[in-house]
């Protein structure tokens, strides 16, 4: 009952954290603070007590690198130094977590906030730098939550603990090599797209390079198209039967617990809802693309996925080389 109880208490924080900035942007008529919040608060998904005594480790190693790395992907966004940069953050970021090994989403979420954030440079300077500040304000609200559900719970000490590079890491650092220079070809693809929020092609792409191996690989690809075709479909109903912004705040936070309860569990589950729940929050903010955001969405799945399986593929041909030397 007591586990029962942790993992019911673990998703309504999860909820909490998408539920006050939404909140609070209703409060000030600023849809736009909501929605950048949110995104931040996903780095609630890097609180994994399953890491012991590097849980809180891993969060405030996060925290650190979203916040130096936010105002760069703010101040880069529309320059083709968008790619080199999405490239060292992919590489140092997942490097980092893996050499530790951590267990978590890597470095998915952080990917997948600055790529966001680097894509929107149809808009000025200044209002990304706001909405830079809104995202770290999301950060905030994310680890306040961790940090409480580690007081009532975990009781881990509150600290930062990196071991040293060794050349036994070797593998690690190859593997981050190569996870860099293929979310850097999917993002230099998304932005030669131009499909609306064309970061969706590197967040698809991420999440097949995770992968240890092929056969994980395409595992996780067919997962993650199903969820995505799935999750779609969802989101089109939700498109063409919901239109106010209270509804469509409510059923943000509905799925985002929905996640946070199912994806511990069950990988595909808990993707179905990730979809839905990225696509409602541009319609907070986005009404004007309509459905085009759901095309753009399933044609990122494909292609995105794609790159991520030539990257493993790459990448396994490479160490069985190395191997045979």
């Amino acid at each position: 009952m007591k586990k029962i109880n942790r993992h019911v208490i673990h998703t309504f924080f999860g909820m909490s954290t998408m539920a006050i900035p939404l909140l609070i942007s209703g409060l000030f008529n600023n849809l736009w603070l909501g929605v950048m919040s949110c995104f931040g608060a996903l780095i609630f998904m890097y609180y994994v007590p399953a890491n012991q005594q590097k849980t809180m480790s891993q969060l405030l190693i996060v925290d650190a690198i979203s916040v130096l790395a936010l105002p760069i992907s703010a101040l880069l966004a529309g320059s083709m130094a968008t790619v080199l940069w999405i490239g060292i953050l992919a590489f140092s970021s997942q490097y980092i977590l893996t050499k530790e090994k951590m267990f978590g989403p890597q470095a998915f979420f952080i990917l997948m906030i600055n790529g966001m954030l680097s894509s929107l440079d149809q808009i000025s300077i200044i209002t990304r730098i706001l909405l830079t500040l809104y995202i770290i304000f999301g950060i905030g609200i994310a680890t306040i939550f961790a940090l409480i559900e580690n007081w009532c719970y975990d009781k881990y000490a509150i600290t930062v603990r990196l071991t040293s590079v060794k050349f036994t890491q070797r593998i690690e650092f190859m593997r981050a090599v190569n996870y860099s220079l293929f979310a850097m070809l999917a993002y230099f693809i998304g932005i030669h797209s131009h499909l609306n929020n064309y970061y969706w092609l590197l967040v698809s792409a991420i999440t097949i390079l995770q992968a240890e191996n092929i056969p994980t690989a395409r595992h996780r690809q067919y997962h993650y198209v199903i969820a995505g075709v799935v999750g779609c479909i969802f989101a089109l109903l939700i498109y063409t039967t919901i239109h106010e912004t209270f509804l469509l705040m409510i059923l943000a936070v509905i799925l985002m617990g929905i996640i946070c309860f199912t994806m511990p569990k069950s990988y595909l589950v808990g993707n179905f809802f990730t979809t839905p729940i990225a696509l409602i929050l541009f319609k907070l903010v986005r009404p004007e693309l309509g459905t085009n955001l759901i095309i753009t969405r399933l044609i990122a799945i494909l292609i995105g996925t794609s790159i991520g399986i030539v990257g493993v593929v790459v990448f396994d041909i490479i160490m069985r080389q190395i191997k045979s030397l």
